[in-house]
């Protein structure tokens, strides 16, 4: 079985409420996320506990990468 991520997706500064999202890929820096009709790009990730069995918990902050309206 593949790994399983757990990724708290986090924007701060921002009204944008993130996300908890499942992904069988762990989020780099650099990555462009899309959430909803908005691209973020995450500038940092974070391992928030170890990691059970296939399972892992992460915390990815993003910055907005273009505005849409």
């Amino acid at each position: 079985m593949p790994a399983i991520y757990k990724v708290s997706y986090v924007v701060p500064g921002e009204d944008h409420p993130g996300a908890i999202l499942n992904s069988e890929t762990s989020p780099h820096q650099g990555d462009v996320i899309s959430l909803g009709s908005s691209d973020f790009e995450v500038i940092e990730v974070i391992d928030l506990v170890p990691p059970r069995g296939d399972f892992h918990y992460l915390h990815a902050t993003l910055v907005r990468t273009t505005k849409k309206t």
